[in-house]
């Protein structure tokens, strides 16, 4: 198992989810998370199962003006190769009720698991605010 090349994998599998994200699928991007998965938003109930996280993205494509990006920082594999983790950085947008566009930085930890066919799958997703667009310390240049 090369376990670098599945760290770059699990990488390029979040960018692509935020890709889908990025184009309003709802179905697309409720592909990236497992069946079981567990969403845990800032200062709301945590949304379990691929039904619920349904209504809750949504709720959440319904807001004025609401947009979501994101990057992944870091990833690690763990030995059997089957299970990652990711630190990732987010931004999200919103109108407030006279139009004006919010923008927020966010920080996040998702957990995921490959599936029966092999892919990657997000199982656990929670985040919070950040006051920077940086989840880790940006490395300072020599």
């Amino acid at each position: 198992m090369d376990l670098e090349a599945e760290r770059v994998v699990l990488m390029e599998t979040s960018r692509e989810w935020a890709r889908a994200a990025a184009s309003g699928d709802l179905e697309r991007m409720l592909s990236f998370w497992s069946d079981d998965a567990v969403v845990m938003p800032p200062g709301q109930p945590s949304v379990v199962g691929k039904a619920a996280i349904r209504e809750f993205v949504k709720r959440a494509l319904a807001i004025p003006g609401f947009t979501i990006v994101w990057e992944p920082e870091r990833a690690a594999v763990a030995d059997g190769g089957d299970v990652g983790y990711m630190v990732e950085r987010n931004r999200t947008t919103a109108s407030d009720p006279s139009g004006t566009a919010h923008m927020q930085f966010g920080k996040a930890v998702t957990i995921w698991r490959k599936d029966p066919t092999g892919a990657w799958k997000c199982a656990i997703d929670v985040w919070n605010e950040n006051p920077t667009e940086w989840a880790l310390p940006v490395p300072v240049a020599p």
